[in-house]
């Protein structure tokens, strides 16, 4: 069966991780590479950050700080890449670093959040039964996470888009799901679950425009248009930090103009 690809934006299963820099797309060649990848990252340059680190961990394989900085870019070009096929090769190759970094440093909390948010976006263009898979090892990245840092906005986005994915299903999906591959992701599941999730994203790291889009899709879901349209307004006012930040701003002013109408 064909995988099911979500390929709005509304089906980013990424957090990001607050950061105030933005930088150019020119950058010192005097820089490390972890101080280079982050410039080019912020600059709106994911894919050079990335082939720059590949090229770093290609001399030192262990390095955790690159480790998990490779996975924030798989997440970035999974998504924008286009077809379910080059999507799935980025998500695929984040997996991989994603296991490498908790490998080398398994208390490592950037590391274990990037490796959940880059299974739980490639859990949306697999088939079910290894969708469920992937939806479990997010959730159960997100529960320890949040085991030793209760207020991680990272790790509460996360938990709420897995909740938000699987309540979106159809009852009988569910149901399927539920009966016959019984992952603690699936039973959990509830949208009450995924609107408290989501909501201590939002308030834990407020400066998070991905945070606050999230939020106000949830609510559209739900029929709940004023506090949707107010949570699609504060995402047109934020600051763009990441480079998916401008895409998600521009898809929030369209819902603005349709649920304004």
């Amino acid at each position: 069966m064909r995988p099911r690809v979500l390929l709005s934006v509304a089906s980013l299963l990424f957090v990001a991780i607050p950061c105030d820099a933005q930088a150019p797309g020119w950058v010192p060649w005097d820089m490390g590479p972890i101080e280079r990848a982050d410039a080019l990252y912020f600059g709106g340059q994911p894919e050079e950050a990335f082939e720059l680190l590949r090229t770093h961990l290609g001399d030192d394989p262990d390095d955790y700080e690159a480790l998990w900085r490779v996975v924030r870019s798989t997440v970035i070009l999974g998504v924008a890449a286009e077809g379910w096929r080059d999507q799935n090769s980025w998500l695929d190759t984040g997996i991989g670093f994603g296991d490498r970094a908790v490998e080398v440093r398994p208390d490592g909390i950037e590391g274990r959040y990037w490796r959940g948010a880059v299974t739980g976006r490639r859990a949306l263009n697999a088939a079910a039964e290894y969708g469920a898979e992937l939806a479990q090892r997010a959730y159960e990245d997100a529960l320890t996470i949040l085991a030793v840092e209760p207020d991680h906005g990272g790790a509460h986005n996360l938990l709420g888009k897995v909740f938000f994915e699987i309540m979106s299903l159809s009852r009988f999906q569910r149901f399927v799901g539920r009966t016959f591959v019984r992952t603690d992701a699936l039973r959990q599941s509830s949208w009450e679950g995924a609107e408290l999730h989501l909501q201590a994203a939002a308030a834990d790291w407020p400066d998070s425009v991905l945070f606050q889009y999230d939020l106000a899709e949830l609510y559209r879901k739900r029929g709940r248009d004023d506090e949707a349209l107010e949570a699609y307004a504060r995402v047109t006012q934020m600051k763009a930090v990441h480079p998916s930040d401008p895409m998600l701003q521009k898809d929030a002013q369209r819902m603005l103009e349709e649920l304004g109408s």
